[in-house]
């Protein structure tokens, strides 16, 4: 039975605005605007039938998730394995700041983030894993239903590398999900997946916003 995962990425939350890197720092909520989005969001799926709602237990992705739930009467199922890369000494940061406080690690990240480890946090590639066996493990918990999954940016990214068949020595080509955007594709039983459709934005109207150019 084939399996259809929705994942939204969170709204814009105050770090996006405030440019900082926010990692798995739970202080940052969402934006008035990065409400709209989500619910932007949510109103774009009313019309496709969800058996189930997961999110990253980080409150920008969670909080982004419960739009989609509020309108369906749903519960939201938190599920660490979603969340962003734990980012070590970079958390919180401005994204402004780090090369000169981590000029090493984070050039990396600018230039090769699939080679890219976190000073004090996670790799790109462990990172990669995580997620990878969060949703191969939502696929089995969930055959043949349709669930959303509110998450982040790089979880995103690293999974759109599995999709395309692009290694992680290539991610540096690949370009980040906006906030809101949604990404479909569907999985069978023996955990093959077919129709990626990667960051849609439509629903947006005009509320698109984006991680700058410096991450």
């Amino acid at each position: 039975m084939a399996t259809t995962l929705i994942f939204i990425r969170h709204g814009e939350s105050e770090a996006n605005y405030e440019h900082r890197f926010t990692g798995q720092s739970n202080v940052f909520g969402l934006t008035a605007r990065g409400h709209a989005q989500a619910q932007a969001a949510a109103e774009a799926l009313s019309d496709i039938p969800v058996d189930v709602i997961v999110a990253s237990d980080l409150r920008r992705a969670y909080d982004t998730a419960k739009h989609v739930a509020d309108l369906r009467g749903m519960d939201v199922i938190p599920d660490e394995g979603f969340r962003e890369i734990f980012a070590g000494k970079w958390e919180g940061e401005r994204f402004d700041d780090l090369p000169a406080l981590y000029p090493d690690d984070f050039g990396v990240w600018l230039s090769d983030i699939g080679s890219a480890v976190c000073t004090d946090g996670e790799s790109v590639a462990d990172l990669q894993v995580r997620v990878r066996v969060a949703v191969e493990r939502t696929v089995r918990r969930y055959q043949g239903k349709t669930v959303v999954i509110g998450t982040h940016a790089t979880p995103i990214r690293v999974m759109q590398c599995i999709w395309q068949g692009i290694p992680l020595s290539g991610m540096k080509d690949v370009p980040w999900v906006p906030n809101a955007s949604i990404t479909t594709v569907t999985y069978e039983d023996d955990l093959s997946w077919h129709d990626a459709v990667i960051g849609r934005t439509e629903h947006l109207a005009g509320m698109e916003t984006a991680l700058p150019k410096n991450v």
